[in-house]
């Protein structure tokens, strides 16, 4: 009964300390964002899911087109604004918005249809910086002028556009070498 009731406080212990440790990362992360720039970030999410919509959406092919200039425009600006790496941009759908395991990166990738048959990925990488500012690196669909896909190394400027939906830290500690995975759909 006793060892019962030692491990009862000790979950409870557990519980507590984890939900401590939860509410204080959340606010370490909204302290990072002043609110002049939260509510910056918040108009600029309201045009990017807009946008990101008529991208998905709009029936006419120049409309799409127009509508992915203006959001990469709208995505930069918005990503200009200090701290805006914390920022979660959750209510803009259709575009994946994934964090690395290790929190120094986040890749934003969605698809742009051209017709029924076409269609090209689009792609940034923002990168955590200690001073808030923006470091992004545009991604470059080659899909269609890559003959082996499957068995390349890819640099910015010919990358294999997808839409990711997780990525995967994987750390070679023989090597000390650490890369990510993007995971994205298969091919089959």
């Amino acid at each position: 009964m006793l060892n019962q009731t030692l491990l009862k406080k000790f979950f409870r212990f557990l519980a507590f300390f984890a939900m401590l440790n939860i509410f204080l990362l959340q606010q370490g992360i909204a302290q990072k964002i002043s609110q002049a720039d939260k509510r910056k970030l918040t108009a600029k999410e309201d045009s990017l899911r807009n946008l990101a919509a008529d991208i998905i959406l709009d029936s006419l092919t120049a409309s799409r087109m127009r509508s992915d200039s203006l959001f990469v425009k709208t995505l930069i600006r918005a990503l200009q604004i200090k701290n805006s790496f914390y920022y979660p941009f959750d209510s803009v759908q259709g575009v994946s918005k994934i964090y690395a395991p290790d929190s120094t990166f986040r890749i934003f990738t969605w698809n742009i249809s051209f017709d029924d048959y076409y269609s090209r990925q689009r792609g940034a990488i923002q990168m955590r910086t200690n001073d808030g500012s923006l470091k992004l690196v545009a991604l470059r669909d080659c899909s269609e002028f890559t003959p082996d896909a499957m068995d390349s190394i890819r640099t910015r400027a010919n990358w294999i556009g997808a839409v990711y939906y997780d990525v995967a830290l994987i750390v070679f500690r023989a090597f000390v070498v650490a890369f990510a995975l993007f995971v994205g759909p298969t091919l089959d």
